[in-house]
């Protein structure tokens, strides 16, 4: 029996949503459920479904949220799995009670000189979507840089950790921050995220909390 994994917990956590259940194995438990096996791509309900699974294990409890797709043959696999990662896994949930993950996003139009998207075959539009990605990634020693520095000293004790992307096309650029927070510090971090003036044709959005989705280092 296929298994679709939604989270690792600590294997002391007795409950789960509807529809999982618990496979336990060195001190952690996978929140699983079964799932018949299909080629068919993810519906956007199923997808949606996943998302609420993980939240309603987030509200709960520390865990550790899994994205879409982690899907395992059997429970034997499972079992297999936490087995192979669980120094990480325990390392992962030592720093999540409690936290939950916020995060802030700034959107402006593109700087002079980005590469066009439009490019005359999939090969060229490859290319110059990587160019436009390596130029994002330079550009985090300027401008988005000095702007992700100015947001996060506007939020002092709002957080315990951050991490940093930002993207870049012919149309726009995105600074993205995420932020693990207490769950009982939210509110103060939406009041201070609130007094953040965007730069001049930018636009701020802030959101959460989530599940820490960024705060849990992806495992092949």
């Amino acid at each position: 029996m296929r298994y679709v994994l939604y989270g690792i917990v600590g294997q002391d956590s007795a409950e789960c949503p509807p529809g999982t259940s618990l496979l336990a194995a060195h001190g952690l438990a996978a929140v699983v459920s079964a799932v018949e096996e299909t080629s068919s791509p993810p519906t956007v309900s199923s997808l949606l479904a996943y998302e609420r699974v993980v939240e309603a294990i987030h509200a709960r409890r520390a865990v550790i949220p899994l994205r879409y797709g982690c899907v395992m043959e059997n429970e034997s696999a499972v079992v297999r799995h936490l087995e192979e990662h669980r120094q990480q896994y325990w390392a992962l949930l030592a720093r999540l009670p409690g936290m939950t993950e916020m995060g802030i996003r700034v959107l402006w139009p593109a700087r002079a000189g980005a590469v066009p998207d439009v490019a005359s075959s999939p090969g060229a539009r490859y290319l110059a979507s990587l160019r436009n990605l390596y130029n994002a990634t330079d550009a985090f020693a300027g401008e988005e840089t000095q702007l992700a520095d100015q947001i996060v000293s506007l939020l002092p004790g709002c957080f315990t950790e951050q991490r940093r992307e930002v993207s870049s096309s012919s149309q726009r650029r995105l600074l993205s921050l995420y932020f693990l927070t207490s769950k009982t510090g939210v509110e103060r971090f939406r009041s201070k995220a609130r007094q953040i003036c965007p730069p001049s044709g930018a636009k701020i959005l802030l959101s959460g909390p989530w599940p820490p989705y960024n705060f849990a280092e992806s495992l092949e």
